[in-house]
């Protein structure tokens, strides 16, 4: 345990709303910033909230998404900590005609109120769009 982590998450339980491994990086980072021990909820199913391939479509904004992920994490585990990501590709935010991995990250801790996010815009992605079209006659 880390001994110059934050004494009001030291020793705490932190649940990581993911389904898709991302606690491999996640769960080193925030037991040794933190001191907490991560979890991962059982049955969660991420996808229910989206999906990339937009099969499910996203009900809400990312952050909000990324929000809901957090709390019902919490309330499936009993934790009161959570840390939730959501990610976007499309058009970059301010630069539209250019590419962009959109990543948001909630982190709450509901016990003490505290609730923080981070956003990452990356233009390094494979995200690329085109037109296809199909001619009259052919297959």
């Amino acid at each position: 345990m880390n001994k110059q982590s934050p004494a009001i998450f030291r020793g705490r339980k932190l649940v990581i709303a993911t389904m898709h491994g991302k606690e491999k990086v996640i769960s080193p980072i925030f037991e040794k910033a933190l001191g907490v021990e991560t979890v991962l909820p059982d049955g969660f199913n991420t996808d229910w909230y989206g999906t990339f391939s937009a099969e499910i479509e996203r009900e809400k904004d990312p952050l909000e998404t990324a929000r809901s992920k957090c709390i019902d994490a919490c309330r499936i585990t009993g934790c009161t900590l959570a840390v939730a990501s959501e990610g976007s590709f499309g058009a970059h935010p301010t630069i539209y005609f250019i590419p962009a991995d959109d990543e948001i990250m909630v982190f709450m801790d509901l016990e003490n109120d505290i609730y923080v996010r981070a956003r990452v815009v990356s233009t390094k992605t494979n995200f690329r769009g085109g037109q296809f079209y199909r001619l009259a006659g052919r297959g």
